[in-house]
């Protein structure tokens, strides 16, 4: 299993793979390589989760860090393209209010 992170264009950014305590390491790697809340600015941040292929409990921590890590830098960040597995996860855990998702 692993996990990708692919940058798309200005502000955009593709999670590709298994979301899951294997590939969360992996993920955290890839994430302080790419600088993807540096240069600031206005704009929301999107992370495409349209190429996740499954996730567990540590993929919705994930997300939750990686809101927090936006809101440290000041950024806005919203997830689009929500995998039926992630969206029930989601549901089920009653963060729906909490996980920022862009509705397609």
């Amino acid at each position: 299993m692993s996990i990708r992170l692919e940058q798309v264009g200005p502000g955009q950014s593709r999670l590709v793979g298994a979301l899951s305590f294997e590939t969360v390491p992996e993920f955290w790697r890839q994430f302080d390589a790419a600088g993807l809340f540096e240069g600031g600015g206005d704009a929301a941040l999107q992370v495409d989760l349209s190429g996740v292929t499954r996730a567990d409990s540590a993929g919705i921590a994930l997300l939750l860090a990686l809101m927090r890590e936006a809101r440290g830098a000041g950024r806005q960040l919203v997830f689009a393209g929500l995998p039926d597995q992630l969206a029930r996860m989601i549901e089920v855990s009653d963060l729906e209010s909490v996980i920022p998702r862009q509705i397609a």
